[in-house]
Formats: structure tokens, sequence, C-alpha cells
């Protein structure tokens, strides 16, 4: 059984592993506009996801707190007639 020490120091090297593999066979091994265009699309990618995330944990701590613009006020104020 693979213990969670286990798991993240496998997690770790893997990663090590592939930064390696990316500058050497990838990165080094193409020719520049090719390099260029992967860079371009990897940050592209990498700021989707960072977009997605903030979202999904501002809407995660407005579900939870309460706190946010969305959140709803504690006394609602009734319109006079």
């Amino acid at each position: 059984m693979v213990t969670v020490i286990d798991f993240v120091v496998q997690l770790l090297t893997s990663v090590v592993s592939l930064v390696e593999i990316f500058l050497t066979d990838v990165l080094l091994g193409v020719d520049p506009i090719t390099a260029i265009s992967f860079l371009v699309g990897a940050g592209l990618t990498t700021a989707a996801v960072a977009v997605l995330g903030y979202l999904a944990l501002g809407a995660l701590v407005n579900q939870l707190t309460g706190l946010g613009s969305s959140a709803r006020e504690s006394t609602p104020e009734r319109a006079a007639r």
C-alpha cells in the first residue's frame, strides 16, 4: 500500500523529471517558432485555469461564509407602499 509520503515523493520526482524532459526534448529540441507557440499556449492555458480557480474559490468562500458581492442581506428591506 502506498503511503502519503511515498505519493508526495513520487509526485515531486515526476515533476522534476517532467521539467527536465520539457527543457531538453521539447523546448531546446525544436525550432524557435514551435517553442514560442508552445509557450504561448501554455501561458494561455495557465491563465484560463487560474481565472477558473479564482472564480471557484470565490464561489466556495461565498457559499461557506456568506461573504461576497452576491451575498444576501441579513435583513431585507421592504418596499414602502
